[in-house]
């Protein structure tokens, strides 16, 4: 089975550092940064959020937006 056919939507506001790391782009330092602004700034009220985490931006945000949720 390819790793890109997913199930589900990973959401941001649940995740682990395991399940964010399956994201392209996203490897174990920049999931770490994904929960630690969760754990400053509470909860992702969109995905769109995400391009506020440090090493984000709008290039790596069109690769994430449809494999993430926040629900």
């Amino acid at each position: 089975r390819q790793m890109c056919i997913r199930d589900s939507l990973i959401n941001i506001n649940t995740a682990s550092i395991q399940e964010l790391d399956t994201l392209p782009g996203i490897g174990e330092a920049t999931a770490n940064k994904i929960i630690n602004y969760r754990e400053e700034k509470g909860k992702f009220n969109s995905i769109e959020e995400i391009k506020n985490v440090n090493g984000i931006g709008d290039k790596k945000y069109e690769e994430l937006k449809t494999l993430i949720s926040i629900e």
